[in-house]
């Protein structure tokens, strides 16, 4: 292959001017202006958070790595930084993950060996009520090579011979040794999520009871940072501690950064769901932080200038931005009349779909005594026939159709039939659906129904007590309980036609209408078998 030809737009020193800074420009033999940033070339940089002397930390030796092994690709997030930060920030990691355990766990924090047919150095120890546990923590950077994989492996079955229980916490993309035993973490995650993790992950060894992990999870925010620091510093110093949290918080940002751009590219859009996980990190929570940050004013200047370059990307949630991208569609289709053009502007399931999640979030909204923003309310109030309870609405409009009802004709509700029409209008359809589906009614809604002349919500249970009554009734005036099917009136044959199916019926049986039955038809001489 020929020389690439270097330009602007490929140089070093021009594309990565931070990078390039840490050329070590004297022992590489040189510049930055003669690098490209893809370039395959082994060079030596200096530590970018450690230049130069101080008094409790040393300056840090340079090292080789591979231009752009340091400026893209696998390589540049899983770490080709300098090796003293990287031992340094992975035991910061360490002790961090170690004190948010020790909130649950009765981790030993002074103990840091236990006995194999060695001596052998582990990061965490349990050994308490029968349980002996260690806890073994494998940085990315120094636990991903073939000899330290087959170390890490020897050193967890000696562990394992000697009666210890060996959980070994990889941190992506490290695969896991053992796929039992092994839990894997975020690459540089949080300790509250890394710890939420491994508890979650004990749980189902059997090793921790469900209640703890999930009380632990439950609080959702660390609880040991202060015990951490103290650690830290004693460790390796207050200035150095502050440097090293500085650069690792760079490096994790940059790290989803890169993998928003990708996203970005394939989705279209800057709105991951939280199924999207990024060497266990959730890139939908971490675009929700940005955006908030952003709002509030409380993102750095240089991490914004970094988003804007993304073209889809907006401080607006997901709800926003996705409420402005259907709104104007929305608007045209409640507009026009030629039901063609407005399915082919936005189908009527999708413009349901849109129009019900926008009333499900403003009533969640609402519960919790917020709202929409004023902007959206007002956009929606120039809706043609627009309702945020359509349902509450055709309600009404039915309530007031049988209250009409009942005026025009005299009949109480009660007399109305299950498939009977009036003014063109379901009323026997409507009754029956009320009655079977009064578990989704508010209560206004019951009590407004409850109000219209003869209301009934289990009609045929109350005209069989009804009719029971008529039939006592007749007994109490003539004696006897046979009314007659051929010579009385018309509300008494239906009232032996009533007599006779239910006998019929209810023969045998033993339920409460049964025995009211019963019981009536015993007092003048009458068995119901």
């Amino acid at each position: 292959m020929g020389t690439v030809r270097i330009t602007d737009a490929n140089r070093l020193s021009m594309v990565k001017p931070e990078l390039a800074a840490t050329l070590n420009v004297e022992k590489s033999k040189i510049t930055a202006d003669e690098l490209t940033v893809a370039s395959n070339r082994k060079v030596w940089w200096n530590c970018p958070d450690f230049p130069e002397d101080e008094p409790d930390f040393p300056m840090h030796e340079p090292w080789e790595a591979v231009v752009n092994n340091r400026t893209g690709g696998f390589r540049k997030r899983y770490g080709t930084g300098c090796p003293t930060c990287r031992m340094r920030r992975t035991s910061v990691q360490e002790l961090r993950l170690k004190a948010e355990l020790s909130t649950v766990l009765p981790i030993d924090i002074d103990r840091d060996a236990v006995h194999s047919n060695r001596v052998e150095r582990v990061d965490m120890v349990v050994e308490a009520d029968g349980l002996r546990l260690v806890l073994e923590f494998d940085g990315s950077y120094f636990h991903g090579t073939e000899q330290s994989c087959r170390t890490d492996s020897a050193k967890s079955r000696r562990l394992r011979e000697a009666g210890w229980t060996v959980v070994r916490i990889r941190e992506a993309p490290l695969d896991l040794l053992d796929p039992t035993y092994d839990v894997q973490v975020g690459f540089l995650a949080e300790p509250e999520a890394a710890a939420a993790d491994i508890l979650d992950h004990l749980v189902v060894l059997r090793l921790l009871e469900p209640a703890a992990a999930e009380r632990y999870r439950a609080l959702d925010a660390p609880q040991a940072e202060e015990t951490a620091r103290r650690w830290i510093r004693e460790r390796i110093g207050e200035q150095a501690a502050r440097r090293l949290e500085y650069s690792a918080q760079n490096d994790a940002w940059d790290s989803m950064f890169e993998v928003l751009v990708d996203y970005e590219a394939d989705a279209g859009d800057c709105y991951p769901t939280d199924e999207v996980c990024v060497d266990g990190r959730n890139l939908g929570r971490w675009c929700r932080k940005q955006r908030g940050l952003q709002r509030t004013g409380r993102l750095r200047a240089d991490r914004a200038e970094r988003l804007a370059t993304i073209t889809t990307w907006s401080s607006q949630t997901a709800h926003e931005a996705g409420f402005w991208a259907s709104y104007d569609r929305y608007l045209r289709r409640a507009e026009l009349t030629d039901p063609r053009e407005r399915e082919q502007l936005l189908s009527s399931r999708d413009a349901t779909v849109w129009a019900n999640s926008l009333r499900r979030r403003r009533a969640e909204l609402i519960s919790r005594g917020d709202d929409l923003p004023g902007d959206q309310l007002e956009a929606m109030g120039k809706v043609t026939g627009w309702s945020w309870d359509p349902h509450q609405e055709a309600h009404d409009a039915k309530v007031a159709v049988m209250q009409q009802f009942c005026a025009a004709t005299g009949r109480p509700v009660s007399s109305i039939k299950q498939r009977e029409e009036w003014n063109g209008q379901s009323v026997g359809i409507w009754l029956n659906s009320w009655r079977t589906r009064r578990d989704v009614l508010l209560t206004s809604q019951e009590a407004e129904l409850e109000a219209l002349p003869g209301w009934t919500w289990d009609q045929r249970g109350d005209q069989w007590t009804s009719m029971l009554q008529q039939l006592a009734n007749l007994g109490v005036a003539r004696g006897h309980i046979q009314p007659s099917l051929t010579l009385g009136d018309e509300r008494e044959k239906a009232l032996a036609r009533w007599k006779r199916n239910n006998k019929s019926r209810l023969q045998g049986r033993g339920d409460g209408k049964a025995l009211q039955l019963r019981a009536l038809l015993a007092q003048y001489g009458e068995t119901l078998p």
